[in-house]
C-alpha cells in the first residue's frame, strides 16, 4: 500500500495552547463531572458488600459392582454417572442459588421488607414476622407497633421499628432481588465465594452467612443418598442386636447361677446348638436382606427412587440374570447416547432406544420381588429346622437344657454383632465420602465502609470525567490552521527564482 501523500499532523504546542485559551471549557467539563457524582452520592443508595468462602469438597464414591457393568457408558457420558469436579462444582452452585434455598433466606431474614427512612436498617431490628396471602406491587407504608397490613401482606413490627417507613414487596418478587444482589462463583479448586450486596452491613454479612448454613442443613437432610439410608437401618438393627445380646448373656449367668451348671453342660447339647446357632444366624441375616430389599422396592413403587437402584443391591448383584439385564441396559444407554450425539434428541431411533432401556429398567423391580419371595421362601424353610431343633432341646433334662439354649442364642447374638459391626463400618465410611467435605472457611463480616457509592473515589472519578470532556470539546469551533502552498511560498515565485 502506498502512504497517505498528506498524514494528519497534530501540534501539542498548538493543542496544549488552545486549551489554556478555552480553559474554560475545561473548568466547565469538571463542573458538570463534579455535579454528577454530587448527585450519584446523593441519589443513589449505598450498598455494602458481604463475603463469605465455602469450601466443597467432592470425594470419589465407594465404587461398586455396578460401576464395573457401566465402564462404558462413564466414559461417553461422565455428566451421568461418577461426573467430573468441575460438573460437580457447577451442580453446588446452581444448588446454592436455587429459588427454595433463596426463599428460606428471604424468609428468615425478613427481606420482603426495606427500611427507607431511615436507611441502612436491617429488616430484623424492625419487623419481627411476615406473612404473604398473594401476588401484589411494592406497596410503601409507615410501620406501627405491632400488626400492619399493606396490600396482601402482614407484618407485625417491633417496638423499635414504629414510625419506619418501609417497602413491602412480595415474596417472589423478593427472592428474585436477592437472585439480582447474590453471586456466587468458583473462587478456585473446591471454594465456593458467596458475595451480597445488601442495603445495610448486618443485612450484607448476615445474608451469605444464613445461606452457607441453609445450604449445609440441606445437603445433611435432604439431599441423602443411597449409602446413607443403609447406615441408618444397619445402625438402628446394629443396636437392636446389641441390646438383644446384653439382655442374653445376663440371663445365661441367671441360669448358670441358679442350676449350678458350668461350661461342661454344654456338652450335651452341643451339636443341636451349634445347628440351632446356624440357622438363627442365617435367618437374621435373611431377614435383614427382606427388610432392606422392602425398602428399596417401597421407594421404587412411590416414585422417589430410580428402579436402577435395585441392580446396586448386593444380593442381587449376585444373579447371573440381574447381571445380564445391567449390561444390557448399559449397552442400550450407551448406543441411544451415542446416537444423540448425531442426531436430534427427538429422533426415531433415538426414542426406541429410549424406550427399550425404560423397558428393561422395568424388569428390575419384578425381578427384585422374585427374590423377595425367595427370601421369604428359605426364612420359612430355616424356621421350620429351628423349631424342630428346639423340640429337640427341650428333650434335654432339667435346667441343662435351658442353659444350652440360652448360650445357643448368646453364640448367635455374638455372631451377628460382629458382623453387623463390619457392616456398619463400611456403610459409614461410604456415607462419608457420598456427600463429600461442606464447611464454611470464612464467614462474611459486617463491613464498615459503604461498598458503593464511595464519596471521595467517586469525586475523583467526576472531576476526572468531567476534565476529560472539557478537553474533548475544546477543539470544538476553532478554526483549523491555514498551510501554505508551494505554489505561493516566496522561494518558488518565478521573480524569486530570476
Amino acid at each position: 500500500m502506498s502512504a497517505d501523500p498528506n498524514p494528519i499532523e497534530i501540534d501539542l504546542g498548538a493543542a496544549l495552547a488552545l486549551t489554556v485559551r478555552r480553559w474554560r471549557r475545561v473548568a466547565a467539563g469538571m463542573a458538570v463531572g463534579l455535579a454528577g457524582a454530587v448527585a450519584i452520592i446523593g441519589f443513589v443508595p449505598p450498598s455494602f458488600t458481604g463475603r463469605a468462602l465455602l469450601l466443597v469438597r467432592q470425594f470419589p464414591e465407594a465404587s461398586s459392582p455396578i460401576q464395573g457393568k457401566l465402564s462404558a457408558l462413564s466414559a461417553l457420558v461422565p455428566n451421568l454417572i461418577g461426573g467430573d469436579q468441575d460438573l460437580a462444582i457447577a451442580t453446588e452452585l446452581a444448588l446454592l442459588q436455587s429459588r427454595t434455598a433463596l426463599g428460606i433466606v428471604v424468609d428468615s431474614l425478613r427481606l420482603a421488607v426495606e427500611p427507607l427512612g431511615p436507611g441502612r436498617v436491617a429488616p430484623l431490628t424492625v419487623v419481627d414476622s411476615v406473612s404473604f396471602s398473594g401476588r401484589f406491587k411494592p406497596v410503601e407504608v409507615t410501620l406501627t407497633s405491632g400488626s400492619n397490613t399493606a396490600a396482601n401482606a402482614k407484618l407485625h413490627a417491633t417496638a423499635a421499628g414504629a414510625g419506619t417507613r418501609v417497602r413491602v414487596r412480595d415474596r417472589e418478587d423478593a427472592i428474585s432481588e436477592l437472585e439480582d444482589r447474590l453471586s456466587v462463583t468458583k473462587a478456585g479448586g473446591d471454594a465456593l465465594e458467596v458475595i451480597y450486596s445488601g442495603r445495610d452491613s448486618v443485612t450484607a454479612a448476615e445474608v451469605p452467612n444464613f445461606l452457607s448454613r441453609v445450604y449445609m442443613s440441606r445437603r445433611l437432610t435432604v439431599d441423602r443418598g443411597l449409602n446413607q439410608r443403609r447406615l441408618e437401618f444397619l445402625t438402628a438393627r446394629a443396636d437392636t442386636i446389641r441390646r438383644d445380646l446384653r439382655q442374653g448373656v445376663d440371663a445365661l449367668a441367671q441360669l448358670q447361677t441358679q442350676s449350678g451348671a458350668g461350661v461342661d453342660v454344654a456338652v450335651a447339647g452341643k451339636a443341636i446348638a451349634d445347628r440351632y446357632g446356624a440357622a438363627q444366624t442365617q435367618i437374621a441375616l435373611l431377614r435383614s436382606s427382606e427388610m432392606a430389599l422392602d425398602s428399596l422396592t417401597s421407594a421404587v413403587r412411590s416414585g422417589t427412587a430410580d428402579p436402577r437402584v435395585l441392580a446396586a443391591f448386593p444380593d442381587l448383584l449376585r444373579s447371573a440374570a440381574v447381571n445380564e439385564l445391567v449390561a444390557a441396559i448399559s449397552r442400550v444407554e450407551t448406543e441411544r447416547t451415542l446416537l444423540a450425539g448425531r442426531v436430534a434428541s427427538t429422533a426415531p431411533q433415538v426414542l426406541t432406544l429410549a424406550t427399550a432401556r425404560d423397558s428393561l429398567v422395568a424388569q428390575l423391580l419384578p425381578l427384585a420381588n422374585a427374590y423377595r419371595e425367595s427370601l421369604a421362601r428359605q426364612m420359612a424353610s430355616l424356621g421350620a429346622d429351628a423349631d424342630s431343633l428346639v423340640r429337640e432341646m427341650n428333650q434335654l433334662p432339667g435346667r441343662g437344657a435351658a442353659v444350652v439354649k440360652q448360650m445357643a442364642v448368646v453364640e448367635q447374638l455374638a455372631q451377628l454383632d460382629g458382623g453387623m459391626g463390619a457392616q456398619v463400618l463400611q456403610a459409614r465410611l461410604a456415607a462419608m465420602l457420598e456427600g463429600g467435605d461442606v464447611r464454611i472457611v470464612d464467614a462474611a463480616v459486617a463491613p464498615r465502609r459503604v461498598s458503593f457509592p464511595r464519596p471521595k473515589l467517586t469525586i475523583a472519578l467526576g472531576l476526572a470525567a468531567g476534565m476529560l470532556l472539557g478537553i474533548i470539546v475544546v477543539p470544538i469551533g476553532a478554526r483549523p490552521p491555514v498551510a501554505s502552498s508551494p505554489a505561493s511560498s516566496p522561494a518558488s515565485s518565478p521573480a524569486n527564482v530570476a
